[in-house]
């Protein structure tokens, strides 16, 4: 395969297909909408946009990972239990809200070759651009690292990592490379973005999406 090069920028909904990410795709909006009652509860028809634009404004802020669902509902007001009925939990609200900022499956569609298959070095390429957008790329940074620390829940990131990061790989490239690949992106970012190591920080962004490519292959 030969290297195509960084993919078309992208905006707003741009995402890593992986990364550690349609803006807000309507895959993991089925995905995490959940209704264990007989009823829809009580609320607004507007109430799950309303819950996602809190998520997003807290997200934007930096302080999401701190908020309880009680918070997030009180907010926009609306009962807590709505969360659960359109996002399963209050993690999976938190994840609906990063995948508006990195929905991975994004850059794996402008990854695709004139054939559909999935063109690694724009993968790589592109899941720089995510993490290095002018807009975005400090926020996803910053979000990480609270959930390293211990301030936001563990679980969020992780559910995150799984649907948005693992599945999408595994539809193109099977389970055995897609855990491969996986590891191999989640390590980079966090080498790179969230620890900031030298080894990776000191690399230009040719290099880095370069030595990204060799880690997924």
């Amino acid at each position: 395969m030969s290297p195509a090069g960084p993919p078309p920028t992208m905006t707003q909904s741009v995402s890593f297909g992986m990364f550690i990410g349609p803006a807000c795709s309507s895959g993991w909006h089925h995905a995490t909408m959940v209704n264990n009652r007989r009823g829809r509860p009580r609320g607004e028809s507007t109430a799950r946009d309303r819950l996602m634009d809190a998520a997003q404004k807290h997200f934007d802020r930096g302080d999401l990972p701190r908020l309880s669902s009680r918070e997030l509902a009180a907010e926009v007001g609306v009962s807590h239990t709505l969360v659960n009925y359109h996002f399963g939990s209050r993690d999976g609200l938190v994840s609906a809200a990063i995948a508006l900022r990195a929905a991975p499956h994004d850059v794996i569609a402008l990854s695709r070759d004139s054939d559909g298959q999935v063109d690694l070095s724009r993968l790589a390429h592109g899941i720089l651009a995510v993490w290095e957008h002018p807009e975005h790329g400090e926020r996803l940074v910053e979000f990480a690292r609270r959930l390293g620390s211990g301030s936001g829940s563990a679980d969020s990131i992780s559910a995150y990592i799984e649907n948005s990061v693992f599945q999408p790989l595994v539809d193109d490239f099977g389970r055995e490379h897609a855990r491969r690949m996986a590891v191999a992106i989640v390590g980079f970012l966090f080498g790179r973005y969230v620890l900031a190591l030298p080894m990776f920080r000191a690399l230009s962004r040719d290099e880095a999406g370069h030595l990204l490519l060799s880690m997924i292959r």
